[in-house]
């Protein structure tokens, strides 16, 4: 049995420093390598379930979210009343909300039903935040919004599908996401021009098309050569 040097408390075998004043123990009778190898009396780490660990940190967003829109909605109502500004706050931070951290809340995670959810829940903030005020009205909405949207969500419902069919290569991931921002680019270009009368949208949008094509290119012949994914793996330390 041992005590504390200090304040004479009773310590346990495998203590390090006295729980009471944290003075160092040292036990000439027993050998260091015999002491760390000593079971501890309890875990230094806590242990959080990783679903408890999810809601707490999605708790902790929410809240911080949630003040600065209490306290502009309370601002716009008593000292500035002119128009309600602190709305499309409010609804710029429920769209980051659903997107960004209600999937923290869910038990287990699907992923095509939170694709549908995000995509009709950018449709809807397009809609009523936007569009409804456009001088064009619902022609802007139908004609360049929701098809930027539609095109967008595609890409990201295939990328799903295409990551959980099994695992793949980094450099494939890479070489999708690629493409797919090039097909973006073309979609966005377009739908600008034809829909909403910007000449330069399309000649930009096709550049970044080309672009992330040559891009695409490259990264098919990293993948094909071993020599280059071996070099790329040890260069970017993946």
């Amino acid at each position: 049995m041992s005590y504390c040097v200090n304040c004479g408390v009773e310590l346990d075998r495998s203590a390090k420093k006295c729980a009471l004043c944290s003075t160092r123990v040292v036990n000439p009778n027993e050998s260091p390598k015999k002491a760390q190898e000593a079971p501890t009396p309890f875990s230094e780490m806590p242990f959080i379930p990783a679903r408890v660990k999810r809601r707490f940190v999605a708790y902790i967003v929410t809240v911080v979210m949630l003040i600065p829109n209490i306290v502009c909605t309370l601002v716009n109502a008593v000292f500035f009343r002119e128009g309600f500004w602190s709305f499309y706050l409010s609804a710029t931070s429920l769209l980051l909300w659903v997107v960004f951290v209600f999937p923290f809340y869910t038990k287990k995670l699907r992923p095509y039903l939170m694709w549908a959810f995000d995509t009709l829940s950018v449709c809807a903030y397009v809609f009523f935040f936007f569009a409804m005020g456009h001088d064009q009205g619902n022609k802007w909405y139908t004609t360049t919004a929701l098809p930027i949207i539609l095109s967008v969500s595609a890409v990201v419902l295939f990328y799903i599908h295409w990551c959980r069919k099994k695992k793949r290569h980094w450099v494939l991931k890479f070489m999708l996401i690629t493409a797919d921002a090039a097909l973006i680019s073309f979609a966005v270009g377009l739908a600008l021009d034809v829909g909403y009368g910007l000449e330069n949208a399309f000649p930009v949008g096709a550049i970044i098309c080309i672009s992330c094509a040559v891009l695409v290119c490259f990264l098919a012949y990293c993948y094909r050569s071993q020599h280059m994914r071996a070099w790329l793996s040890k260069r970017f330390f993946v």
